[in-house]
Parts: C-alpha cells; sequence; structure tokens
C-alpha cells in the first residue's frame, strides 16, 4: 500500500510540473530550473552556480528611508530600521549556508561574525591587522539609537545587553546606532570571509613581527573591497576635545548610503571600517 501511494505521488507531482511549465511557456517564459535558484523571504536572491546576490530592494530600501525620514512618525522609521537588520541578517545566514555548499579543505563553516577592518579597499594584502577588530554576534540589534545617549550616560555606560560604553573609544553603525567595542585586536589566523556578492575566500592574519604594530593581512583571492558588505558601515568616534561624544552627531545623517563613508561627528576622530562577514574558520580554530 505504501507503494501505491508513493507511485500515486509521483505521478500526481509529474503531472504539476508539466502542467506548470506549460502554464510559463502559455505567457511566453521559460520554466524555473529546479534546484539552481534559492529564494529567501528577505530581499536577497542567491544563485549557487555563482554565488551572486542582489541586494538592490534593500539598498533601494535603506535610500527610500533616507529621503524621507524626515516626514515620517519615529514609530515607521524604527520598523524601517528592525527590517533593515533582519534584512542584513538574512543576508548573513544566507551566506554562511552557500559558504557551506564551496567550504575549502580544512575550513569549518561557523555562525556567522563581523571583522572590522581598517585598510585600502583596492588593496588584497597589507599591514595594520592590528587595529582590526571582531564581533562574535551582530552588533546592530544590540546597539543604542543615538537620542537615548543621555540615558546611556545616566546608567554610567552599562546597556541593556550587557556592554559598556566608552566615552573614550565609541562606535557608530548606518543606522546611527552606538555599537558595542569589537574585541580588537583580531586574532591571527584565517577566517573564510565574504563580502555578500561574488566573492568568498580566505583571509590571513599574521601573528605581529613587532609588539602591539604593523600586523600583516592578506587575502587568498580578490581584494578587500571584493570581501566588504557594503550596506554594513562602521565607524570608530574617539574624542579629541571635551565636547567629542555622541550627543554632537545629527540624526538626520543616518542612514548612510550603502557603500558612503559615516558622517563626521564634531570633536572626534573618526576612521572607516569594512565590515566583512566570517562564515568559517580554520578547522584547527574553529
Amino acid at each position: 500500500m505504501r507503494f501505491g501511494c508513493n507511485f500515486v505521488l509521483r505521478k500526481v507531482g509529474f503531472l504539476f510540473c508539466v502542467l506548470r511549465a506549460n502554464a510559463f511557456l502559455r505567457h511566453g517564459r521559460s520554466p524555473p530550473t529546479p534546484g539552481h535558484v534559492l529564494a529567501v523571504d528577505s530581499p536577497t536572491r542567491v544563485n549557487f552556480l555563482t554565488g551572486s546576490s542582489s541586494l538592490k530592494r534593500t539598498t533601494s530600501t535603506l535610500i527610500h528611508s533616507s529621503r524621507e525620514r524626515e516626514e515620517e512618525p519615529k514609530e515607521k522609521l524604527s520598523s524601517d530600521i528592525r527590517r533593515a537588520f533582519l534584512a542584513s541578517a538574512a543576508t548573513a545566514v544566507t551566506f554562511n549556508v552557500v559558504g557551506a555548499l564551496a567550504t575549502p579543505p580544512g575550513f569549518k563553516r561557523i555562525p556567522t561574525q563581523f571583522i572590522a577592518a581598517l585598510g585600502d579597499p583596492n588593496a588584497s594584502s597589507g599591514t595594520g591587522a592590528d587595529s582590526w577588530g571582531l564581533w562574535s554576534v551582530d552588533p546592530g540589534p544590540r546597539g543604542i539609537p543615538l537620542e537615548k545617549y543621555s540615558q546611556l550616560e545616566a546608567s554610567s555606560g552599562k546597556t541593556a545587553a550587557g556592554w559598556m560604553f566608552d566615552k573614550n573609544d565609541w562606535w557608530l553603525e548606518e543606522h546611527g546606532l552606538i555599537m558595542e567595542k569589537p574585541r580588537i585586536p583580531l586574532t591571527p589566523g584565517r577566517y573564510l570571509v565574504t563580502g555578500g556578492r561574488l566573492v568568498t575566500t580566505v583571509l590571513t592574519i599574521y601573528p605581529e613581527e613587532v609588539s602591539g604594530h604593523n600586523r600583516k593581512w592578506s587575502l587568498e583571492y580578490g581584494k578587500l573591497y571584493d570581501v566588504t558588505h557594503l550596506p554594513c558601515r562602521a565607524a570608530r568616534y574617539r574624542p579629541i576635545s571635551v565636547e567629542g561624544s555622541p550627543a554632537m552627531a545629527y540624526k538626520n545623517d543616518f542612514p548612510v548610503v550603502p557603500g558612503a563613508a559615516m558622517p563626521i561627528v564634531e570633536g572626534c576622530d573618526k576612521k572607516d571600517y569594512a565590515v566583512l562577514f566570517v562564515i568559517g574558520l580554520e578547522s584547527s580554530s574553529a
């Protein structure tokens, strides 16, 4: 009986596929090829053959939000930010899955982590990796809105998520949220990284040659720009005067368009960091 049921189900399934293909052809469209394209319930579409993705809808959402943020209620802007976080997280998860299909020998896939990298976007190697950092979890959802900075001060820098704000070394992301600091420096080793676009490759962080200085880095393939996730922006701010603080940042400067520089904050030195997705580690260090 079980075999007979399975046989009938297979016949019904086959008939459904034929009818569906005919429907596509009647409307002048080619039927889809099974197993080649993964569609997720986010503005991301991944092609398993090329590893490419399209973030146009995510980008347009951010740009639309940027143009009309002053006219929208705070509740809607907050909702847009939450959706952008979900879209970014969905992208990271999707490329984690795709990375698993092409994980090189000697590497093990891990839950997505995030590297803050400082360097020439057109370089495939360089020095200064002692100033790079790692977020083991997505810092965005744990961030503090700029308008709540006074509350952060009142709590002596302690956040509900448990991290501490450092007024002498603080970070902002593209929506104007104050983030926890990444762990600096980045531990020497080999990381499987991607920017959620065409390139997934191995990043090597070498042991320091001189204590605390000139730590080298290199990519096995591509340039730093190729493995940068453009919608994610991050900047490190350090006060150079007593006025320098998140209180001097303008909310109207956010959100930042993907790929653009982060805003200057009066009284602070600023450094823009690239954000890389880490989807795998060398097995010996995973």
